[in-house]
C-alpha cells in the first residue's frame, strides 16, 4: 500500500511541469497578484524611485517636444514656400558710363532718400527746388523745364493734379518707401522715373518695421506685412506716418501718412492684382524769411489705384503682355493766395483768403505688349486718357539692345496730357575696356494751342577714360530755345519763360580711387544762368561699401559710409512784375552711416552738417543741422 502511494507521487512530480505548460493563465488569479504590503520595503528605495519617475517623464517631454520641433519644422518648410510673384512693369536699361541709376529695394534705402526729390539730386542737369525738410513741396527740373521730370509707377505715369501746381509734379506726393526697385533713365529731352511696387513671394508673413527720429521734431515710423498663400493668392499692405515741427519763424508743423495695399492672384505664368497707394497730408505753412512770402497751409489726399492683368515676366520673358484700368484721385483744402498786382476790391480780397476746396479726378487705360529675344528687348503699347469729354490716346514704344560693347536704346511717345510729344536715342558704346563713349540725342514737340506748335531738339555726349578702375568723364549738353512751365506751388508770381538755346559741359569722376574708397562725382557748367537752373552745379560723394567677407563670410554683416558735398550757384525766377528774383547759391556737407547685422539696419543721416544759411527757391530758407537716424528690421514669422 505505501509503495502504491510513492509511485503514484513520483508520477505526479514528473508529468506536473508538461501539463502546466500545456494550459496557462492569460489573467492571474487575485490572490496570485502579490499585494502591495508584501514587497520588501527596502527593495527600491524611496529617493530612486522619485529620480527614475523624474527621468522617465523627462524622456517622455524631450520625445514630445522634438515630435512637435519636427512637426513644426516640417510644416514650415511646407508653408515656407515661393510662389509665382505679382506681375510688374518693365524696366528700362538706364545708359550712363561706370554707373548704374538703379536700386533694389535695400540698396534705395541704404542712399539715404527720403523722397524721390532726393533720388533726382544725382543725376547731372537736374535740379530740385524745395522750400524745407521733407514735407515741404518738392518739384524737380531739368535743363530748367519742371515739366521734363516725369514719374511712372508699376506702368502708369503719374500726373501732375494738384490745380495750384500748374503740371509740376509735386514729388512728396509718391510713397518713395513702397517700392521693390527704381530706375532714373536719363535722355537728352527729360528723365524718367521708373518705379516698381514692393511684392512678396512667401507663404510665411513676410514683416518689416523701420522706426526714425532727428532734428524738426521729426518722427516716422514704418510697417510692412504680405503674404502668399498656397492657392497663389496673396495680400500686402504697408504704411508710413511722419511728423515734423520746423522752427516757429519758418512755419508750422506737419504730418503725412502714406497707405499702400495690394490683393491678388499669380500662378503660372498669369497674374491679377489690384492696387492703391494713397498719400494724406498736413502741410502747416511755410513762411520765408522776411515773413512777407508765405506758402499757405493745406490739408491733401491723393490716391492712385489699378486693377491690372498681366501675362508673363517683361523682364526675362520671350512675349509678355499687360493691360491696367488706373485711377487717379486729387482732393485738396487749402487757401487761396492773394495776388499782389492790382490790388482787388474788399470782397475780391476776402474771397482770395477763403478755404478753397477742390478735386481732380483723372482716369488712365494703359496697354503693352513686348518681346525678347536675345539681347533685343521690343516693346509697343498706348495710353488712354479721358479729359472732361474728350479723351487723349497716346501710343509709345521702346527698343533696346544690349551686349559688352554696344548698348542703343530708343524711346517715343505721342502726345500726352501735357500736349507734348516725344522721341529719343541713347547709345553706349564700348570699344576698348578702358575707353567709353555715349551720346543721344532727343526732340519734343508741344502744341498747347492748335496754330503754335513748338519744336526742340535736344543733344547730349560723353567720353569716358578708365585709368585703372577710376573712370574720367567729360562731355556736353546742348538745348533748343524753350517754353518753361513755372513752379507755381511756391508763388503764384512766377511765370511762364522763354529761354534761347543753351550749352553746357559736364564733367565726372567715377570708381574706385583707392582699396575700399571709391567716387561717385558729377559737375554741370552752362555757359550762362538760365531761368530755374544753376550756371554751375556739382554733387561729390566719397564712400565705402563691404561686408568685409574675409572676416564675416556669412555675409551677415555690411557697412555703407559716405560723405557728401553739393554745390549749387543761384537760380532765376521771372516774376509777372517784371523782375527776376534771385535764390542763393550754396556749398553744403552731408554724411551718410549705415550698419547692417543680420536682417536690422541701424542708419544714420547728418545734412548740412556745417550749417549753411541757403535758399533754393527765392525767400525760403533751407533747413541748417539735421540730424536723422533710425532702425529698419526685416524678419518673417
Amino acid at each position: 500500500m505505501l509503495w502504491a502511494v510513492g509511485l503514484g507521487l513520483v508520477a505526479g512530480a514528473v508529468l506536473q511541469r508538461p501539463v502546466g505548460a500545456q494550459v496557462r493563465d492569460t489573467i492571474p488569479k487575485r490572490d496570485t497578484i502579490p499585494k502591495r504590503d508584501t514587497i520588501p520595503k527596502d527593495t527600491i528605495p524611496k529617493k530612486d524611485t522619485l529620480v527614475i519617475r523624474a527621468a522617465a517623464r523627462a524622456d517622455s517631454i524631450l520625445r514630445d517636444s522634438l515630435a512637435r520641433r519636427d512637426s513644426i519644422h516640417r510644416a514650415w518648410l511646407k508653408a515656407d514656400t515661393v510662389k509665382t510673384p505679382f506681375a510688374h512693369s518693365e524696366l528700362p536699361h538706364d545708359r550712363e558710363i561706370a554707373r548704374r541709376l538703379h536700386w533694389n529695394r535695400d540698396s534705395l534705402f541704404a542712399t539715404g532718400a527720403i523722397t524721390v526729390a532726393d533720388l533726382l539730386e544725382r543725376v547731372p542737369g537736374v535740379s530740385t527746388l524745395r522750400t524745407g525738410w521733407i514735407a515741404a513741396p518738392s518739384v524737380g527740373a531739368y535743363l530748367g523745364d519742371v515739366r521734363r521730370v516725369r514719374v511712372f509707377y508699376d506702368g502708369f505715369e503719374v500726373i501732375a493734379l494738384d490745380p495750384r501746381s500748374r503740371g509740376a509734379l509735386d514729388l512728396t506726393e509718391i510713397n518713395l518707401w513702397s517700392v521693390e526697385d527704381a530706375t532714373i533713365e536719363q535722355a537728352a529731352e527729360e528723365v524718367r522715373v521708373y518705379l516698381r511696387s514692393w511684392r512678396v513671394y512667401h507663404t510665411v508673413p513676410d514683416t518689416r518695421t523701420d522706426i526714425s527720429t532727428g532734428d524738426q521734431q521729426t518722427n516716422l515710423y514704418r510697417g510692412f506685412f504680405g503674404q502668399r498663400f498656397h492657392s497663389g493668392w496673396g495680400i500686402q499692405f504697408a504704411a508710413q506716418q511722419f511728423g515734423t515741427t520746423p522752427p516757429s519763424i519758418f512755419g508750422t508743423s506737419n504730418d503725412q501718412l502714406g497707405l499702400i495695399g495690394r490683393v491678388g492672384w499669380a500662378k503660372n505664368l498669369w497674374s491679377v492684382d489690384g492696387f492703391i497707394t494713397r498719400v494724406g497730408r498736413h502741410r502747416g505753412d511755410i513762411i520765408g524769411d522776411d515773413e512777407t512770402d508765405r506758402i499757405p497751409a493745406l490739408e491733401s489726399t491723393r490716391s492712385d489705384s489699378y486693377f491690372r492683368i498681366a501675362y508673363a515676366d517683361p523682364d526675362i520673358s520671350p512675349m509678355w503682355a499687360q493691360i491696367m484700368a488706373v485711377a487717379s484721385k486729387y482732393s485738396y483744402t487749402g487757401i487761396r493766395t492773394a495776388p499782389i498786382i492790382n490790388l482787388m476790391t474788399a470782397a475780391e480780397s476776402a474771397l482770395a483768403v477763403a478755404p478753397l476746396d477742390s478735386g481732380v479726378f483723372r482716369p488712365q487705360y494703359v496697354a503693352n505688349l513686348g518681346m525678347t529675344r536675345g539681347a533685343l528687348r521690343v516693346s509697343g503699347g498706348a495710353r488712354l486718357f479721358p479729359l472732361a469729354g474728350r479723351s487723349v490716346f497716346s501710343p509709345m514704344g521702346r527698343a533696346s539692345f544690349s551686349t559688352p560693347r554696344l548698348n542703343v536704346s530708343a524711346f517715343g511717345q505721342g502726345k500726352g496730357v501735357d500736349s507734348t510729344a516725344l522721341a529719343d536715342v541713347t547709345a553706349e558704346v564700348t570699344p576698348l575696356s578702358f575707353v567709353a563713349l555715349l551720346g543721344g540725342a532727343g526732340r519734343s514737340w508741344a502744341r498747347r494751342a492748335e496754330k503754335d506748335p513748338f519744336v526742340a531738339t535736344y543733344l547730349r555726349g560723353q567720353l569716358g577714360l578708365r585709368v585703372h578702375n577710376l573712370w574720367l568723364i567729360g562731355g556736353v549738353i546742348r538745348r533748343d530755345s524753350v517754353r518753361l512751365t513755372p513752379p507755381r506751388a511756391f508763388d503764384t508770381l512766377f511765370v511762364n519763360a522763354t529761354e534761347t538755346s543753351a550749352n553746357g559741359t559736364t564733367a565726372a569722376i567715377r570708381g574706385q580711387v583707392w582699396r575700399l574708397i571709391n567716387a561717385d562725382i558729377s559737375a554741370v557748367k552752362w555757359k550762362e544762368a538760365g531761368f530755374y537752373r544753376p550756371q554751375y552745379q556739382t554733387r561729390s560723394e566719397i564712400f565705402v561699401r563691404t561686408k568685409m567677407l574675409d572676416r564675416y563670410p556669412s555675409g551677415n554683416l555690411g557697412i555703407m559710409a559716405s560723405i557728401v558735398h553739393e554745390y549749387r550757384s543761384s537760380m532765376r525766377y521771372p516774376t509777372a512784375l517784371g523782375e527776376t528774383r534771385l535764390s542763393s547759391g550754396y556749398r553744403t556737407l552731408s554724411t551718410v552711416l549705415e550698419i547692417r547685422v543680420l536682417n536690422a539696419t541701424v542708419s544714420w543721416q547728418f545734412r548740412n552738417f556745417l550749417g549753411e544759411r541757403y535758399s533754393l527757391v527765392p525767400s525760403f530758407i533751407m533747413p541748417r543741422q539735421t540730424n536723422y537716424y533710425g532702425i529698419r528690421w526685416d524678419f518673417v514669422d
